[in-house]
């Protein structure tokens, strides 16, 4: 069972995410920046898997949310090693931060205009392995991304403003190729 300063120091991220949207906009240098220390108070937490409310998750299987306010999400999620998640979209900005073990992440950046069906001509923006509190913003105009997690036991961090896409794109940028749907858990 989490702690009850676990609570607090959710709620101090949501906080602190809130006033750096506030104050930054969605500038990713600087989001990302202002984003840090907030992460790197949850990474902290031992607790933090204990402090969720479960939630049907789009990708994985285990997803919990930690903080939802109707504009803000801030979710705890299991990544399953060598499963990877395909390039997509979300229709919003959202961060990534690792809680435990390693994530290869890749960001892309759509060069196309989108103009012509099942085409996509992706450029990759950022391409790196994350460790515990590494975090990324992903936002537009490169707002897309990829991930898989490189060793087991492996938990994500993210943080969402906005609503999500009830369709995405889903991209495989070595075909060129785009297609729309929704989501899978």
């Amino acid at each position: 069972m989490a702690s009850p300063d676990t609570g607090s120091a959710i709620r101090a991220c949501a906080q602190s995410v809130i006033r750096a949207i506030e104050t930054h906009g969605h500038d990713t240098a600087k989001l990302t920046e202002a984003l840090r220390a907030p992460f790197a108070a949850l990474v902290a937490r031992p607790d933090l898997r204990e402090a969720g409310v479960p939630r049907v998750g789009n990708h994985v299987a285990n997803s919990q949310y930690l903080y939802y306010d109707g504009d803000l999400s801030i979710l705890l999620f299991e990544l399953p090693n060598g499963q990877p998640i395909p390039a997509h979209d979300h229709g919003n900005w959202e961060s990534m931060a690792i809680y435990r073990g390693r994530v290869k992440h890749t960001v892309y950046e759509r060069r196309d205009d989108g103009s012509v069906p099942g085409f996509a001509d992706l450029a990759v923006v950022e391409d790196s392995v994350l460790e515990p509190g590494d975090s990324v913003v992903i936002a537009p105009p490169a707002d897309i991304h990829g991930f898989v997690a490189l060793e087991d036991d492996t938990w994500g961090i993210t943080v969402a403003s906005g609503t999500y896409k009830p369709e995405r794109c889903y991209f495989q940028p070595d075909a060129k190729t785009v297609v729309t749907r929704k989501p899978r858990g």
